[in-house]
């Protein structure tokens, strides 16, 4: 008797995890296609020859509170290639002030916002409070509705928070979104943990292997072009070169960015706008005294990491950035590195990444379009972080959609 297949269009993140999820699964055969060369989608690595570095789209990095993304890691056997930035706190800095602090939350939320130790310069525990209401924030609300946005709370507190947890101004983020956000840090409890070697071959790679261990067929360069949409059933994909034809058993997982997604599926609901980010990485050892992660205040960016033989920065929601040239780009990030960690005033080798349409706006308006991962058809299911899945755009949200997507296509084939 011929098994059921699944087949999984997209090999990013969420891809990947509904790969794996539905391995675990007796019986199925499982298909994963990606139309690039290489898995890992918009966040997979490149070798920059300018810079002789293996670096990432993003700066990316998971945190201890991330359930679905840490589980993922560590169930294909890549735990150990993750090291634990700020395991002392997280450093912060004002550019404008000078002002330096690092932020040491843990344990419960109403035990350390009463240390001044560990909250931000001139920051009251009363600062925090909008944290509890958030977790009950009403559709349609702002976060500053709830949180100040101008003063210390604002500039060092909620300002920052909203930009690194969904690349929105505080001004246009949701509130609900910033709840979600908080739920998933554990109120700013969880570590950062940074891949060590990027994330294709800390990530990306071990996937891969777990998946072809366990009987997963990978096909890459196979660019999927239409859907044949059936009245309430997918009955084909229609790839550049071939066609698939569907038996009544089988079902598909469409993991594409939501662009993609919606060209291909006749009415689907998906974010239409989006906002940019910029990363950079410079060619230089940092000084001892930089710390892994540093949080930026008023500065060129967002994020520092420091890593063994570079430097990167995060600029988020960087709409007023992204169409200037890299050079200038380069110069004015590495000048404001330069300041804050003494090294010299000619920057380094470079590489700098325009991230267009890095995430959707996490505006109230954005988050309603955003759809469910079953569509009217209905053995076709979606995944991605754009999915409503709890989370806000991010790695999270990604394998954890990927993982609730395979869970439902399983719950419809036993239902059959």
């Amino acid at each position: 008797m011929r098994r059921p297949t699944i087949h999984i269009i997209g090999a990013g993140f969420a891809g990947l995890s509904a790969a794996w999820r539905l391995s675990q699964a007796p019986g199925l055969e499982i298909v994963l296609h990606e139309g690039a060369a290489q898995a890992g989608g918009r966040r997979r690595s490149i070798f920059d020859e300018a810079t002789s570095l293996t670096v990432d789209g993003g700066a990316e990095f998971v945190l201890t509170s991330w359930r679905a993304a840490l589980a993922f890691i560590e169930a294909i056997g890549a735990r150990g290639q993750w090291r634990e930035a700020g395991s002392s706190g997280i450093a912060f800095v004002d550019m404008a002030s000078g002002e330096r602090w690092t932020t040491r939350p843990g344990g419960a939320l109403p035990l350390w916002i009463f240390d001044a130790r560990r909250r931000p310069p001139r920051t009251r525990w009363l600062d925090f409070w909008p944290a509890a209401r958030l977790l009950r924030a009403r559709p349609g609300a702002l976060l500053r509705d709830y949180a100040p946005s101008v003063g210390p709370a604002g500039e060092r507190l909620w300002r920052p928070f909203a930009l690194a947890a969904l690349n929105t101004d505080l001004d246009r983020a949701s509130a609900r979104l910033a709840g979600a956000a908080l739920r998933e840090t554990q109120f700013g409890a969880g570590r950062p943990l940074a891949p060590i070697h990027g994330l294709t071959r800390d990530f990306v790679e071990p996937a891969l292997k777990a998946l072809r261990r366990r009987g997963v067929a990978i096909r890459l360069e196979r660019r999927l072009a239409a859907l044949g949409l059936g009245s309430d059933r997918l009955a084909a994909l229609e790839f550049e070169h071939d066609r698939i034809d569907l038996e009544p058993g089988d079902a598909v997982i469409l993991a594409t960015p939501p662009r993609v997604a919606a060209a291909l599926t006749p009415g689907l609901s998906a974010p239409t706008e989006f906002n940019d980010a910029i990363t950079a990485h410079f060619a230089v050892s940092p000084p001892p005294s930089a710390p892994p992660v540093l949080g930026v205040v008023n500065g060129a960016f967002h994020w520092m990491i420091a890593a063994e033989n570079r430097i990167s920065v995060a600029v988020k929601n960087a709409a007023s950035l992204i169409d200037a040239p890299r050079e200038k780009i380069a110069a004015d990030l590495w000048r404001d590195i330069a300041a804050l960690t003494g090294l010299a005033d000619a920057a380094p080798a470079w590489r700098v990444i325009r991230q267009r349409r890095a995430t959707f706006a996490a505006t109230p308006e954005q988050d309603a379009l955003r759809p469910s991962l079953e569509t009217r058809w209905r053995n076709l299911f979606l995944a991605g972080s754009y999915v409503q899945n709890g989370a806000p755009d991010s790695l999270e949200g990604s394998v954890r959609s990927g993982a609730a997507a395979a869970d439902r296509a399983r719950a419809w084939l036993e239902a059959r």
